[in-house]
């Protein structure tokens, strides 16, 4: 059909063109189908006539596959890095071997096993093997200490897949029976194409069974107080092995006082150096000295065998004994009457007592009873014993059946006292700087010729001590100057009413026998005083307080013998005065209620002194005196 034609049947009235085509069934309206459908024919025909449809079609097909490529090489490219990242540590095998049960001192060998049982090589190998405390590697093994510890570092390098090894550590262990020696190892690696490092560890502990060098003190169960022992210490290695270079070590307990030792320690009273203890060695030492305490007390000895290491005592073995004081058949004791405290003052009178008792139950007799007294610090011709003899040339009173017939013989249980008194002297001897911390000891005795039958073979004989430690005397002088080279004064003498007038005052200490710490001085100054801050020497520790006339003055220690050996210690300061018509024809004073106060690094006690009080007469000045020190109208 032409165009034109076709354009008059479409615009023509009534026209009704049957043969026009039709749209599809499948996109009629109300016949969606959610089937799906074959393909109209009309469509495979127009593709077929429209080749760019197509096109478009193969494009969007490569692009989706292309797509897919890449996301399925970006996952396996992930899958990848992950298996390559991931490392089981577990599966690097690290094994310690050894001994469980081991003997003190002995050297044991430790075995390190070690597989690399993963895929990967391992580089940069080290491996640490860790001792307990109380070991000594081997001499071949370059150590070092982390801590108190003791650590030997050996470099494997790499290890191939599979690859496994070995690594030996020998040590000598130290320790009491029963303790627990922890070993440790450290495996350090680095797996090939892994930026990480990694770290297995393992752990084995060795359990001390017995110990070979054993100690035994040869001590009796009672000691008498003040009574001369001699006890062994004996030292036996029940092992093959050798000890080399051992040491003994002895702790003695107070009270007891060492005499002297076979053989003789190489260091103090106390330490014996053993340079070899071998195999099924035994060997003793004897020591002598006295014991004193009192009735029921415990004296611990300790002994102890082992090495030195740097500043620290290692210990193979050790050993106790804890003898018990015991009262002996005469028992004596010495006491101060009236009094609680054991020091005592220069110039003091000190009274004793002397208790004494026959503890058993049978009479002893004649007994004679001593008091030795040792100390420079007594003045002799002081002392005083009732019904007993004093010779002054052995400084020993002695009490017996002749000025005292009581003692003649004591009955069972029988018990009795005597006293005796001594002075101490007012000015003690020191001479030399070494002569300070006075003591007085005194040591009582009492003891018979005659021992009863049945306690033949027991020292009958009681001792005991007393010592009181003598406390140092601090002197304080207040001194004060008109005429003065350090400090020169001006004014009238004597001082005149609503007049100035200056003077120089000097705190002294003297302190004689013991080290002094804390001191303080502590003065005041009147109302009408004025404080001129001025000191001398300036670096002294002296500060006035204005509100109310405080004068303090602060020393960390003043040492023993000061203005005695060495010079008297001492500040200056000036004050001056202007005298009120109310004080007229008076000595008005400058400085009141001085004092000074210290502790005693000796006796433990706090000393106090004091000083007069300070007038404008200054007695120190002979340029003043009484007339000159009244205030004048």
């Amino acid at each position: 059909m032409e165009l034109d034609e076709l354009k008059k049947r479409l615009y023509e009235e009534g026209e009704n063109i049957q043969d026009r085509p039709q749209p599809p069934e499948a996109f009629e309206p109300g016949h969606i189908s959610l089937e799906p459908q074959e393909e109209a024919p009309e469509w495979s025909e127009r593709d077929a006539k429209l080749p760019w449809r197509g096109l478009i079609k193969r494009r969007i097909f490569w692009f989706a596959g292309g797509t897919a490529v890449l996301v399925l090489a970006g996952a396996a490219a992930w899958f990848f890095m992950l298996g390559r990242d991931s490392f089981d540590k577990t599966k690097v095998a690290l094994n310690i071997y050894g001994q469980e049960r081991i003997v003190s001192g002995e050297d044991i060998n430790y075995i390190v096993r070690f597989k690399n049982n993963t895929n990967a090589i391992l580089e940069n190998v080290v491996l640490e093997f860790t001792y307990p405390e109380q070991a000594f590697p081997g001499d071949t093994q370059e150590i070092r200490l982390q801590g108190n510890l003791p650590v030997s570092t050996k470099d494997l390098g790499q290890l191939a897949v599979g690859q496994e090894g070995q690594a030996e550590f020998k040590a000598r262990v130290l320790g009491d029976k029963d303790s627990q020696q922890k070993f440790s190892a450290k495996l350090k690696y680095r797996p090939a194409n892994i930026s990480s490092d990694f770290i297995n560890t393992a752990d084995f502990t060795s359990t001390i069974i017995s110990v070979p060098l054993v100690l035994n003190f040869d001590l009796p169960e009672r000691i008498v107080s003040g009574q001369t022992i001699n006890f062994s210490l004996k030292y036996l290695n029940t092992s093959d092995a050798t000890f080399s270079d051992s040491r003994i070590q002895l702790e003695y307990p107070a009270g007891f006082t060492y005499e002297g030792a076979y053989p003789a320690p190489a260091e103090g009273d106390n330490i014996w150096i053993l340079p070899e203890i071998g195999r099924q060695e035994e060997g003793r030492i004897v020591i002598k000295g006295t014991v004193s305490g009192s009735e029921g007390d415990s004296k611990i000895f300790r002994a102890r065998v082992g090495i030195q290491k740097d500043d620290v005592f290692i210990a193979y073995a050790q050993a106790l004994a804890s003898p018990e004081i015991s009262v002996s058949p005469l028992f004596v004791e010495l006491a101060l009457a009236n009094q609680e405290t054991l020091t005592a003052d220069l110039g003091q009178t000190l009274n004793y007592i002397v208790k004494y008792r026959n503890t058993t139950a049978v009479a002893i007799g004649p007994v004679v009873i001593t008091v030795k007294i040792d100390s420079q610090a007594i003045d002799l011709t002081s002392v005083s014993a009732q019904k007993g003899f004093f010779s002054s040339a052995g400084g020993i009173i002695t009490w017996n059946a002749s000025s005292l017939p009581e003692l003649n013989s004591l009955e069972a249980r029988e018990e009795g006292e005597v006293t005796f008194s001594l002075r101490i002297k007012d000015k003690l001897p020191v001479n030399n700087y070494s002569d300070k911390n006075f003591t007085i000891l005194t040591g009582a005795e009492i003891d018979s010729p005659n021992v009863p039958l049945s306690l033949v073979g027991t020292q009958i004989k009681g001792a005991n001590q007393l010592a009181i430690k003598i406390n140092s005397r601090l002197t304080l002088n207040v001194k004060g100057f008109y005429s003065d080279n350090l400090m020169p004064n001006s004014g009238p003498l004597p001082p005149r009413v609503g007049q100035r007038t200056t003077y120089t005052i000097y705190l002294q200490l003297l302190n004689v026998s013991n080290d002094l710490t804390g001191v303080v001085v502590e003065g005041y100054l009147p109302p009408y005083i004025q404080w001129l801050d001025r000191i001398y020497p300036t670096g002294e520790s002296l500060k006035y307080d204005s509100a109310t006339g405080k004068i303090s003055w602060k020393l960390d220690k003043l040492s023993a013998a000061t203005g005695i050996l060495s010079a008297v210690k001492y500040v200056a300061f000036q004050v001056a005065f202007i005298p009120s018509i109310s004080q007229v024809g008076s000595n008005a004073e400058i400085i009141s209620n001085a004092q000074a106060s210290g502790f005693d690094t000796f006796t433990l006690n706090t000393i106090t002194t004091a000083s007069q009080t300070l007038k404008t007469d200054l007695p120190d000045d002979p340029t003043v005196g009484w007339e000159k020190g009244r205030v004048a109208q």
